[in-house]
């Protein structure tokens, strides 16, 4: 992969937020040679709302929110560049926050886009809705969602795949951003057709065998697709499991504890690039961790 130049994160200026642009910084400074760019959205109803309350000018009262906004955002920008050495730039845009922020970081060609959770696990039902959501559905880059104060590097990775090649992408961006963390690759794997055989008289010891034989393609398939990365600089173990791979994810999640899990943003239709892929939406709203969603890299033509 090529160097990564750029990261931006998005920011709403918030307690929560900061948890994002800290991360952010953190990767800037581990990756080396990486710039970060702080980007900040004013959403343009808020600004006709404040015209309305403040009954002012619209001019004056627009000056005044982006005035107030640009100190704030350069004082972070001085605070993250201060601690973590890196540069910084502050951006200030107005619009709305998620097409903002998508459009900024193609512009830039970023590698990597960082965000909040706004709020954690108690207002999951709202992350349908929120900004992380919509820039997951938009952009087509790697998009690590911040749900956790950050402390250290990150030390470990659960990487669930299914050997396609948005896994593959998955695990190697994974091991870039944090080559020394131990990484988990897990595989779950369910028996196609099992409920059919039970339904038309098969044993349980038939459907053992087959399920036996079906994890043994698995294990196989597991070593194949670990093969391909080559050395690593980090411990690497791999996991296959039997059962629904949103189960299977959530279980190993609570076991292992990982301060990050990275998923391939799958889906190849129109329908299901809207839908993130049901596994991947549900890691994100289940997970307590930090989720990083890589797309598929894209292609010259």
């Amino acid at each position: 992969m090529p160097t990564m130049k750029r990261i931006a994160v998005g920011t709403d200026l918030s307690w929560y937020a900061s948890r994002a642009e800290t991360r952010a910084a953190m990767l800037a400074r581990e990756l080396g040679g990486t710039e970060l760019d702080l980007v900040h959205v004013i959403g343009s109803l808020a600004l006709e709302s404040l015209r309305y309350l403040l009954n002012q000018p619209a001019e004056q009262t627009e000056r005044r929110l982006i005035d107030s906004a640009r100190e704030q955002m350069a004082g972070i920008a001085h605070r993250l560049a201060e601690k973590h050495g890196i540069p910084v730039t502050p951006i200030l845009e107005i619009g709305r926050a998620h097409s903002e922020i998508a459009c900024h970081a193609e512009a830039i060609d970023a590698g990597l886009v960082v965000l909040g959770a706004h709020g954690g696990s108690f207002v999951r039902e709202l992350f349908l809705g929120s900004t992380a959501e919509r820039v997951l559905r938009k952009l087509s880059r790697p998009v690590l969602i911040v749900k956790r104060e950050p402390q250290a590097p990150y030390q470990r990775i659960l990487v669930p795949v299914d050997f396609s090649e948005p896994s593959r992408q998955a695990l190697q961006f994974a091991l870039r951003i944090a080559p020394r963390a131990h990484v988990a690759v897990l595989h779950a794997f369910e028996v196609p057709y099992e409920a059919k055989l039970r339904f038309a008289g098969a044993s349980d010891e038939a459907i053992r065998a087959y399920r036996a034989e079906v994890q043994a393609q698995a294990d196989k398939a597991m070593q194949q697709f670990i093969s391909t990365l080559g050395a690593t600089a980090g411990p690497l173990s791999d996991i296959v499991e039997f059962g629904p791979a949103p189960a299977v994810i959530r279980e190993k999640a609570e076991l292992l504890e990982p301060d990050l899990i990275v998923m391939g943003k799958y889906g190849q239709s129109a329908w299901e690039e809207m839908l993130l892929g049901s596994v991947t939406k549900q890691v994100i709203l289940d997970a307590s961790c930090d989720v990083l969603v890589v797309s598929e890299e894209r292609r010259p033509d």
